[in-house]
């Protein structure tokens, strides 16, 4: 069973946190210590096969991390909470509010992936699936190309430690693949997205057919960050966020 890597806050707005490909919710560390814990109450959860979580089979398919996401919701007794993910996590964070709008309260996606999935030719995939083998000069140079050396090096710590291989090649399926576009339209909440002003993948033109598909949906940029904003730019992140969460 998916456990929840960590329970922080005591507020009464909900918000279950959903991390991205490269690491377990590690990625969130620089800006947990930041947050509002007496508005909010946060839930951090790693997917299966990651983190805590790393004994578990991964998740078939953005649906699958949807579905893992509820049943985190669901053991914690949440019956309505917003979500916040980033990149993998922040298109899975939407599925989740298409899947259940009636629960979600608000959206936030920091840099996410398309709802309408992001297809590569076969050159590129395997430029991605091979990655693998040097995480750091992958984020460095096409994710977030100012990150400091020592935030690289922690990201690169963390996904050694947080995830295997066939997890990496299993997850990157999933973000590339999703196909919902069309079902955006349920999602009545609020939803915020977010890019940084420096990351050359998840672009506002990227993103702007997911915009245009949200009934209730923005785009905002996190200046002098790339595609990490919660570890390049923790305090402006944070603030962000939270911002966007209380609606």
């Amino acid at each position: 069973m998916t456990v929840l890597a960590a329970i922080e806050g005591s507020g009464a707005e909900r918000v279950l946190v959903l991390h991205g490909w490269a690491l377990d919710s590690g990625v969130w560390l620089a800006a947990r210590a930041l947050t509002d814990q007496a508005r909010f109450t946060y839930a951090y959860l790693d997917f299966p096969g990651y983190g805590v979580n790393r004994n578990e089979a991964s998740a078939a398919g953005v649906d699958g991390m949807a579905r893992a996401a509820l049943a985190a919701a669901d053991s914690l007794g949440w019956d309505r909470f917003s979500v916040l993910g980033h990149s993998m996590g922040g298109v899975t964070a939407i599925r989740v509010a298409t899947l259940a709008p009636r629960r979600i309260a608000s959206v936030v996606a920091l840099t996410p992936v398309s709802p309408g999935g992001t297809p590569l030719d076969a050159a590129t995939y395997d430029v991605f699936k091979g990655a693998w083998a040097d995480p750091g000069g992958a984020i460095k140079g096409a994710l977030s190309p100012d990150i400091d050396a020592v935030s690289l090096g922690n990201l690169v710590k963390r996904n050694r430690a947080s995830m295997t291989q066939p997890v990496w090649n299993d997850y990157l399926a999933n973000w590339t693949s999703p196909s919902f576009m069309a079902e955006l339209a349920l999602c009545t909440m609020p939803v915020t997205l977010f890019v940084g002003s420096s990351d050359p993948f998840v672009t506002e033109g990227y993103l702007a057919q997911t915009v245009e598909a949200l009934p209730n949906g923005s785009l905002k940029t996190i200046a002098g960050a790339g595609h990490y904003p919660q570890i390049e730019q923790p305090t402006a992140t944070v603030a962000a966020w939270e911002a966007a969460l209380v609606k």
